[in-house]
C-alpha cells in the first residue's frame, strides 16, 4: 500500500475569485491559456472525499454555477465578509 503524498494547499483568497477561465476560442492556435477570474468571491466551495477534507476555494456567482455542474460532490457556503 503506497502512502499518499501531502501537498501544500493554497489558502482561500477572500479578495479574488479562485476560478480559472480558459482564454481564446476553439480556433486559437496552440494551447489555450487559463487566467484567474477577476471577480470578488461570494461563495466558498468545499470538497470532502472519502470522509476527509480535500480542498476549498473561493468563487464568484458565475464560477459557482460552473463548479456545481463540473463538481457535483462539492458543498457551498456563503462567504461572510
Amino acid at each position: 500500500m503506497s502512502e499518499k503524498k501531502k501537498t501544500e494547499l493554497e489558502p482561500i483568497d477572500t479578495g479574488q475569485c479562485q476560478g480559472e477561465i480558459k482564454e481564446g476560442s476553439f480556433m486559437t492556435f496552440g494551447p489555450r491559456q487559463y487566467r484567474r477570474c477577476q471577480c470578488i468571491p461570494t461563495w466558498i466551495a468545499v470538497d470532502i472525499r472519502d470522509g476527509s477534507f480535500y480542498g476549498a476555494m473561493s468563487l464568484c456567482d458565475e464560477c459557482k454555477s460552473v463548479c456545481e455542474i463540473r463538481m457535483p460532490s462539492a458543498s457551498f457556503q456563503k462567504l461572510k465578509l
